[in-house]
């Protein structure tokens, strides 16, 4: 089974390619998704999180914007907690794959926010990196969240940037424009690369894909 990396800054739109795949067919892995998971009530990382980080555990539950308060900009305690989450959320990604290739799928994709920073973009055949405008990127972030322009820049601008991203990628996705580009670009995507068999060019691909 061959296995493509998915990343992008946050408001790039990587969650719209990941519901575009999923409803082509493509089985996709969101890592974000399983570290909610591997936190919840009764999980032994909880209570590993509850000790090194009192007070964020409240009433049985990870209260995530006090421990977001804790870890965002403190190198140190992030550290601290991705050495709790992380060898858990791996295993739980690695068990999800077994199953893909035990059930004969013949790719998968594997979504997360950090993929770049943490290296493991390595573990995969291939990257996909979904990007956007500055603009845009700021605006689409201030709707989402109802932050303001200050509070938004803050946080695209503690991310790397989506250049340094984008030069690994094999294929690009430039969410600039309207829904319907990005679903085009990701079907192109989907039929040069992820369709059994697919081993294109991805600098013949039309529609925005490309070598980054």
């Amino acid at each position: 089974m061959k296995v493509w990396g998915l990343t992008g800054n946050i408001a790039c739109g990587k969650s719209a390619v990941e519901t575009l795949l999923r409803r082509h067919g493509v089985p996709v892995i969101d890592a974000d998704v399983v570290a909610r998971t591997v936190v919840e009530p009764g999980q032994p990382a909880l209570a590993e999180i509850d000790a090194a980080f009192p007070g964020v555990v409240v009433n049985g539950a990870l209260d995530r914007g006090r421990l977001g308060s804790i870890v965002f900009g403190d190198a140190d305690a992030r550290k601290r907690l991705e050495a709790i989450t992380h060898p858990r959320i791996f295993a739980e990604m690695g068990r999800q794959l077994a199953a893909l290739a035990d059930a004969n799928e013949p790719v998968a994709v594997v979504s997360a926010a950090l993929m770049v920073e943490s290296g493991s973009w390595r573990n995969y055949a291939a990257l996909a990196v979904v990007t956007c405008p500055p603009d845009a990127q700021l605006q689409r972030l201030m709707a989402r969240d109802g932050s303001t322009a200050e509070q938004a820049q803050e946080r695209i601008d503690s991310q790397m940037p989506q250049a340094d991203k984008a030069a690994l990628a094999t294929v690009r996705l430039d969410n600039g424009g309207p829904p319907e580009a990005l679903q085009g670009q990701v079907i192109a995507w989907i039929d040069r690369h992820l369709r059994s068999g697919g081993t294109g060019d991805p600098a013949s691909v039309a529609g925005g894909l490309g070598p980054a």
